[in-house]
C-alpha cells in the first residue's frame, strides 16, 4: 500500500494530505494525476440584530435634553439631525458606562455600531444639507467624518474654544 502523500500532485496539497492521512476515497484523478479534494469551508454564523438594553428603553442615565432642538416638527423622529442627536446622547451614555466597565466588550461592540450609524448619517447630512451638518457638528463637538471637510465646522468650534 502506497503512502497518501506520494499520490498528491501539488506540494501544498502534499502537506495537507500528510496532515489528513488521505486514502483513495478522498483523492480524485484529474488532468495532473491524483489530487486531494479540499475540505469544504463552512460559512460563518449569521450575526443577530443588536438588542437595545432596558436602561436605554427606560431612558435611564441618558441625557436627551438637547435632542428636541434638532427636531424639525413636533413629531419628528426620522430626520437625520434628530437621529444624530439621539445617537450622540446614546454614545455619551455608553462612553461613561465603558469608563466604569472597561471589560464590557458587548457594550463596546454596540458603541462601535452606533458610531458607525452616526457616521453614515453625518455623511448623508454633509451631502444633502451642509448648513445643518455644520450646526450639528459644532453644537455636539463632533469631529468631522468627512475627509476633505473644506469648511471645517469642527475646527471652527475648536478654534473658538481655545481662543
Amino acid at each position: 500500500k502506497t503512502n497518501a502523500v506520494q499520490r498528491v500532485a501539488h506540494p501544498s496539497l502534499a502537506r495537507m494530505a500528510s496532515s489528513m492521512m488521505l486514502n483513495k476515497s478522498t483523492c480524485r484523478v484529474g488532468a495532473f494525476g491524483r489530487t486531494a479534494i479540499r475540505p469544504v469551508r463552512v460559512a460563518a454564523p449569521v450575526r443577530g440584530t443588536l438588542v437595545v438594553s432596558n436602561s436605554y428603553k427606560n431612558l435611564e442615565n441618558i441625557n436627551l435634553s438637547r435632542v428636541p432642538e434638532f427636531a424639525k416638527h413636533e413629531k419628528d423622529t426620522g430626520s437625520a439631525e434628530y437621529q444624530i442627536a439621539r445617537l450622540t446622547a446614546r454614545i455619551e451614555q455608553l462612553s461613561t458606562h465603558l469608563r466604569a466597565n472597561r471589560k464590557d466588550f458587548s457594550a463596546r461592540r454596540g458603541l462601535e455600531a452606533i458610531l458607525s450609524q452616526r457616521k453614515s448619517l453625518l455623511k448623508y447630512l454633509y451631502k444633502s444639507d451642509r448648513d445643518s451638518y455644520d450646526k450639528v457638528v459644532s453644537s455636539f463637538g463632533i469631529r468631522s467624518v468627512i475627509v476633505g471637510d473644506t469648511r471645517g465646522a469642527s475646527r471652527k468650534t475648536e478654534e473658538t474654544a481655545t481662543a
